[in-house]
């Protein structure tokens, strides 16, 4: 299995997402996520066995992370082509009020998978974003969305899976809050 760790945005922001991502497929073009797989991937780990995830998922039960609160300000593209990112054409929200706070948690995580026997697998820098599009051309330039503030106080350790052409989610621990 795919192991991952993430913040899932609550009802609210997730319908707030959902309608920056349909703004931004009429402007961009390309394919939406789904609402209810919106996130924001704070690690992935790549592929575990499933005594590593228990394990993992046991250290994260047991990991407490300090709420915060990221503002997603602007959106973002991953070319098509070339670079560190192979999702060709994702148009993404992102912010940097709240990002500095995502990478430390980021480390923390990545150090928790380390403790595991799993190491992130994300190439490049730490980039907080959350997917809208895929397939999608860039955005018009200088187009600013309404920024939103998300708060977070937990976050998932999640399992990513493959059924008939779709990925499945399925939460494996939280950390406490």
């Amino acid at each position: 299995m795919r192991l991952f760790f993430a913040l899932w945005p609550g009802p609210a922001l997730r319908e707030q997402l959902a309608a920056l991502g349909r703004e931004a497929r009429h402007r961009c073009g390309g394919r939406a996520t789904p609402p209810d797989k919106l996130h924001l991937t704070l690690a992935f780990l790549g592929e575990a066995s499933a005594p590593q995830a228990d394990a993992l998922a046991a250290s994260t039960r047991e990991r407490a992370i300090a709420p915060g609160t990221w503002t997603l300000s602007r959106i973002g593209h991953f070319p098509r082509a070339g670079g560190h990112f192979p999702r060709a054409g994702v148009v993404w929200a992102g912010g940097d009020a709240g990002a500095e706070a995502l990478a430390t948690l980021h480390d923390r995580l990545a150090a928790l998978a380390d403790d595991a026997g799993l190491g992130v697998r994300s190439p490049g820098a730490f980039t907080p974003h959350v997917t809208l599009l895929r397939r999608a051309g860039a955005p018009p330039e200088g187009w600013r969305p309404t920024p939103l503030d998300w708060h977070y106080r937990a976050a998932a350790l999640v399992a990513s899976t493959s059924r008939h052409g779709t990925h499945e989610y399925v939460t494996l621990a939280r950390t406490r809050h």
